[in-house]
């Protein structure tokens, strides 16, 4: 059990070191992106849009994951009471 905890937590500190490194490569894109001359408004923006994807997958996929794990929890708790 204390080994299963471990490896959780490994993975999501990997995963937040992943997305750490992501969202500076792209933060890092925008600030580049500023410094040139040449550009128009709309790319600009582009950086900015694959921040909202990215953000907006990890809500969508934690919602996900919470609301999974909700129904197996009804659904456990379900069986356990038509047992006793």
């Amino acid at each position: 059990m204390k080994r299963n905890k471990l490896v959780n937590i490994f993975k999501w500190l990997l995963i937040g070191i992943l997305l750490y490194v992501l969202i500076e490569i792209i933060i890092g894109e925008t600030v580049n992106a500023n410094t040139k001359q040449n550009q128009k408004g709309d790319d600009n923006m582009f950086p900015f849009y694959w921040l909202i994807i990215i953000v907006g997958g990890i809500i969508a996929i934690t919602l996900s994951y919470v609301s999974w794990r909700k129904y197996r929890g009804e659904k456990e708790e379900k069986k356990n009471l038509d047992t006793e």
